[in-house]
C-alpha cells in the first residue's frame, strides 16, 4: 500500500479553504505601498490573487505570533489590551467618511504617560536587523505610514512599535511619536485614489513592484469582482461618507452606464 503524500494533503486542505469576503475600503496596512492601483483595487471591492497554501501558513503564524507577543507582555507586566472591553470587538479606526479603515493589534496604557497604539511585528533575520539598526521608518517606511495613519486617526500621540524575530525569538521595539504632516500626506493619498485618480505603479506585470502584490491578477490578467456600482468608473467616493455616480444616476442601482474601474497607467 502507498503511503499518503503528508505535504500534498496539507496543501491541498489550504487550497480548498474558501477566501474571506472581499473587503471595500483603504486599509492602514496598505497605506505605504508602492501601488495607487492596489488600493484602489481594494478599495472598490475586487477579488485578490489567492494566497498559495504556504503563504497562507505564513499569515497564520504571523497571527499566533502576535498572539505570544501579546502574552509575553502581559508576563512581563504591560498593561496591553487587545479589545473594546465592553464589545469585545477588535480596535477600529477610520477616517474619510468611513472609506479608510484600520485595525489595530492593541493599546497599551502606562501609568505616567498616554496610552499608545500598540502594532506587532513579526520578522526574519534579515529584516529584523534592518529594523534594529535603522528604526522602522527608514527599514520598513510601509509600516511607519500604517501606524502613522492609525495613530492619526485613532487619536494617539504616540505608538509602540515591537518586533519578533522568527529565526532566535529576540525582540525589539520603538516608540514612535505621531507626525501630523506624514498623517495629513497619507490622507492626501487616500482621497486622490477615492477621487478615481489612482494609477498603476508600473507600465506592464513584470515589473519587480507586482510581483507579490494581492491585487496582481485584477490589475494584469483581467480578475473581476461581480458588477456593482462600487466597482464602476462612474462611482466616487465622499468624504463625508457614502459613493455618489458621475454618470448621474441613483448610487446603489447598476444601470446600462455601468463601466467597469480600470486605474489609469504611470504615463498617462
Amino acid at each position: 500500500m502507498a503511503l499518503p503524500d503528508i505535504t500534498q494533503l496539507i496543501d491541498e486542505s489550504y487550497a480548498a479553504e474558501k477566501e474571506p469576503k472581499t473587503r471595500q475600503y483603504i486599509g492602514a496596512s496598505g497605506i505605504g505601498g508602492k501601488c495607487d492601483a492596489e488600493l484602489a483595487f481594494s478599495h472598490r471591492g475586487f477579488p485578490g490573487s489567492p494566497p498559495d497554501p504556504q503563504l497562507k501558513r505564513i499569515f497564520k503564524a504571523g497571527h499566533r505570533i502576535e498572539d505570544w507577543v501579546i502574552a509575553d507582555m502581559k508576563k512581563a507586566g504591560v498593561n496591553v489590551m487587545e479589545r473594546y472591553q465592553l464589545t469585545g470587538y477588535q480596535y477600529a479606526y477610520n477616517c474619510c467618511g468611513g472609506h479608510v479603515v484600520g485595525h489595530a493589534d492593541g493599546v497599551v496604557e502606562f501609568d505616567d504617560a498616554d496610552p499608545a497604539l500598540l502594532e506587532v511585528k513579526s520578522m526574519n533575520l534579515d529584516r529584523f536587523n534592518k529594523y534594529k539598526k535603522n528604526g522602522v521608518k527608514y527599514s520598513h517606511p510601509n509600516y511607519y505610514s500604517q501606524v502613522q495613519l492609525m495613530m492619526g486617526m485613532g487619536g494617539f500621540k504616540h505608538s509602540l512599535f515591537i518586533a519578533y524575530c522568527k529565526n532566535n525569538s529576540r525582540y525589539h521595539h520603538e516608540y514612535i511619536e505621531f507626525d501630523e504632516f506624514a498623517y495629513l500626506a497619507l490622507i492626501v493619498r487616500a482621497e486622490m485614489v477615492m477621487r478615481g485618480e489612482a494609477k498603476r505603479c508600473a507600465t506592464d506585470m513584470s515589473d519587480w513592484r507586482c510581483k507579490g502584490c494581492f491585487k496582481f491578477d485584477a490589475c494584469w490578467t483581467g480578475l473581476k469582482p461581480e458588477p456593482d456600482c462600487v466597482n464602476c468608473k462612474n462611482a466616487e467616493a465622499l468624504t463625508a461618507g457614502g459613493w455618489t455616480c458621475h454618470a448621474g444616476h441613483v448610487y446603489g442601482e447598476l444601470c446600462d452606464d455601468y463601466h467597469l474601474y480600470n486605474p489609469r497607467y504611470r504615463d498617462d
